[in-house]
């Protein structure tokens, strides 16, 4: 137990207690729509002090879509968009991102400091709850995922993999490396979760790889 502080209790009985768990909180919601060359793309400035995670999902398509995050110091940058090779399909991207951050304080209702001054939690912050694990580690990971989740949800995206495809150019073989990125496309009722390629691989298979990783996932209806 902490020294002093409190310890709440979410909803799905999982507690955290102040100072010692300082809970990340919605940052920030990001919505864009891809552009003709079927790409979506949004950065969001942020104090580099600040510990973040982001969370991705494509609606309004049919077509595989796969999404990317990272951060370079101050700026979070999120994307979306359609393998390389495939019709550029117009879909809009929806980004989370989840900060350890000081909270605004309330008009009215509660508020918890911690040990340096800095306002944490109040009635008012979106807190990072319910983390849903999708695949399993191993041959149930990676390239290998592909999981449909009733409602909308968002996921962190990472590599899952890639592919070599062998072809011929001017009578000459060529290996193309075809990455595995992280798919999370929700079609108005379910969300499916999977790995998609950046290009259309062409020619014949000639190996690949598998990070058999999971990934991790929030369902949005808190944050929407």
């Amino acid at each position: 137990m902490a020294d002093y502080g409190a310890m709440i209790v979410l909803d799905n009985g999982n507690p955290f207690v102040t100072p010692q768990s300082t809970p990340f909180c919605l940052y920030q919601k990001v919505l864009v729509n891809s552009g003709a060359n079927g790409v979506a793309v949004a950065e969001i400035p942020i104090d580099p002090s600040y510990p973040a995670i982001a969370f991705c999902r494509v609606s309004n398509t049919t077509a595989p879509t796969f999404t990317h995050a990272g951060r370079v110091g101050g700026v979070i940058r999120v994307s979306s968009g359609t393998p390389v090779g495939a019709a550029n399909t117009p879909h809009t991207l929806t980004a989370y991102i989840f900060a350890i951050f000081p909270q605004t304080l309330p008009a009215w209702g509660f508020a918890i400091w911690d040990a340096a001054g800095k306002l944490v939690l109040t009635n008012e912050s979106r807190v990072l709850s319910d983390l849903v694990t999708v695949g399993t580690p191993g041959a149930g990971g990676g390239i290998n995922i592909d999981q449909t989740l009733a409602g909308s949800w968002a996921v962190a995206p990472a590599t899952l993999g890639m592919s070599l495809w062998q072809t011929m150019v001017q009578g000459q073989p060529v290996i193309i490396s075809v990455m595995a990125y992280t798919g999370c496309r929700f079609d108005g009722v379910n969300t499916r979760i999977n790995a998609v390629s950046n290009q259309t691989g062409q020619g014949s298979p000639a190996g690949g790889s598998n990070t058999g990783i999971v990934l991790t996932a929030i369902n949005t209806a808190a944050y929407d």
